[in-house]
């Protein structure tokens, strides 16, 4: 995107240059800096300096068929400083809270509007101070709750004007501020506009910085849902860490991440050499099924749909406690061995792919929510299918009818080291 500024005679020469310090770094291993704009851009090759497997231990797991706890639908999970974990039951509209080994403790939340309460909601976030913030997707609001299920009060975000009514999406502690995700709906005649927002917050919410926004618009004569136009980094490929900077994947189809610091200065951007990686056409038939599912509440008739013949790069990005970025890619989720959760591409503090890691165990990044929590990996299974059924949308494909419809939801605690 920076090159966009530059004369077209300039373009090529930077194009250039770039493609061969991609090549020197996959020879050396190494990753090479390039500057655009004042921008660090770090150059990794293909390859990692290590790569592990790592046999997971599972500490417990809780629901499915032989237990007695039954979920609605686990859509997030959070921990506090006693190491206690949080799970949001959409469905149900509550919060369980388990201690570190896997005992009940108590339920907080409820469903209403009343101080403490919630509905439609999808996330779970650290409040700065300790509270737990649970966000309202619409009417967009954000409720906090003390660990003991007290209402903490309401957590006032900056009023939007003129860019239409406002849908939360998710949010993350950065510090001692608050990265959330939000869509902007415009509607009008010939349809409607989304822009979907990246911003931090300061902990009072007297002020917002944007970070990255990307609008994607439905003509109603046209109703066409584009996988390129609409798949944004608001789907899991943004992550926020404690000491406040922000990682977001905003280019569709391109191992490119945007780091900002606290301030909402782009400190660097991360790259990785990474070849196409095809679908097959049943894996384009399955996405299309899914997407069919999602948008069937959509009041425009004859909706079209475009599947692209590319995997997206990146899948999903999370920054653990230690610092490191764990990047999970299409290759890192599809077509995987039995008994492997999941591979993840390891990026430390500087943006250097220092590791890729495999993890073995039970779970389907098809299928299955993954949500990492302190050391743990929290595989919610059938979740592609319980999220679906929730918003009204059905099966998504062939592999998920052969599933047993009626399956409850399990949530397995696994540890994984830092």
């Amino acid at each position: 995107m920076f090159a966009q500024r530059l004369p077209r005679s300039t373009r090529g020469l930077i194009g250039c240059a770039v493609a061969l310090l991609l090549v020197a770094g996959m020879a050396s291993g190494a990753p090479k800096v390039v500057t655009q704009d004042g921008v660090p851009h770090v150059m990794n090759p293909a390859k990692p300096k290590d790569s592990v497997t790592i046999e997971m231990e599972e500490v417990w797991r809780i629901g499915g068929e032989d237990d007695e706890e039954i979920f609605g639908v686990i859509t997030d999970v959070v921990t506090d400083a006693e190491g206690n974990f949080y799970l949001l039951d959409s469905q149900l509209s509550e919060v369980k809270v388990y201690s570190s080994d896997g005992e009940f403790l108590r339920t907080i939340g409820r469903e209403g509007e009343g101080p403490g309460e919630f509905r439609a909601a999808f996330n779970l976030f650290n409040v700065p101070g300790g509270n737990i913030g649970v966000l309202q997707t619409f009417p967009s609001k954000v409720v906090t709750l003390t660990a003991d299920g007290e209402p903490g009060g309401e957590y006032a975000l900056p009023e939007v004007e003129g860019e239409g009514f406002r849908v939360l999406f998710s949010a993350q502690n950065a510090g001692d501020k608050l990265a959330l995700v939000y869509g902007l709906n415009q509607p009008s005649e010939a349809g409607f506009t989304q822009t979907s927002v990246l911003a931090i917050v300061d902990a009072k919410a007297q002020e917002e910085t944007q970070l990255h926004s990307q609008s994607s618009t439905m003509q109603a004569a046209t109703a066409m849902i584009s996988e390129k136009e609409w798949d944004s980094f608001r789907n899991g490929r943004w992550a926020a860490s404690s000491d406040g900077h922000v990682y977001a994947a905003p280019t569709f189809q391109a191992y490119e991440i945007n780091v900002w610091d606290g301030n909402g200065k782009l400190e660097r951007v991360i790259h990785r050499e990474y070849p196409d990686h095809m679908r097959s056409a049943e894996e384009k038939e399955r996405l299309l099924e899914i997407y069919k599912g999602f948008t069937r509440r959509i009041p425009i008739p004859n909706i079209k749909y475009e599947i692209e013949d590319k995997y997206n790069q990146v899948s999903s990005l999370t920054v653990r406690d230690d610092g490191s970025l764990w990047v999970q890619t299409s290759r890192g989720a599809f077509g995987l061995d039995d008994g492997v959760v999941g591979i993840w591409d390891v990026f430390d503090r500087k943006g250097e792919f220092v590791k890729e890691v495999t993890l073995k165990g039970d779970g389907n990044p098809r299928l299955d929510g993954y949500f990492f929590v302190g050391d743990r990996l929290f595989v919610v299974t059938d979740f592609l299918n319980a999220m679906m059924a929730l918003q009204g949308g059905g099966g998504g494909s062939d592999e998920e009818e052969d599933e047993d419809d009626s399956a409850l939801m399990e949530v397995i605690s696994y540890r994984v080291p830092l």
